[in-house]
């Protein structure tokens, strides 16, 4: 059950990087002097690269190990994060969403590592453990990264 939390937890995590900073991401992106069609591309940029790096994060995942793959691309997160607090320019918040999309890529080496783990009656029911964290993280996260204009 240990391993199932620490999935669930990654699940959670990967989802609320995508919608976190969105409500900040359009204000960060006014302020340098960024329009409309370049704020569409910018929020664009997380869900594109994390569907172009969950093929290649299976891949990395079947060569190194799940632990390894999950453990790097958190890493990539936490550092696009990092990169997202402190960007002075668009172009650095470009990069930041777009590796934080390609560090939340590992949705599928979760459950692969589920299926990997689990004893074949439990997987069925094992596979279905990390998707009630990953919607909690989809669905929550917009309000807490909204700024209070009260």
């Amino acid at each position: 059950m240990k391993r199932m939390s620490v999935l669930m937890a990654v699940a959670f995590v990967d989802m609320i990087g995508l919608t976190l900073v969105l409500p900040l991401l359009a204000l960060y992106a006014l302020k340098m002097q960024a329009d409309a069609t370049m704020i569409g591309f910018l929020t664009a940029s997380f869900p594109v690269a994390q569907l172009l790096a969950s093929p290649v994060w299976g891949r990395v995942s079947d060569r190194y190990g799940r632990r390894p793959a999950l453990l790097v691309g958190l890493g990539a997160s936490a550092g696009a994060y990092v990169i997202f607090g402190l960007a002075g320019s668009l172009w650095l918040l470009f990069v930041s969403r777009f590796v934080q999309g390609l560090g939340g890529g590992t949705t599928g080496v979760a459950q692969a590592y589920v299926a990997d783990t689990m004893a074949p009656q439990e997987r069925a029911k094992a596979l279905g453990w990390p998707r009630p964290p990953s919607v909690s993280g989809t669905s929550s996260s917009p309000g807490s990264g909204c700024p209070n204009r009260a």
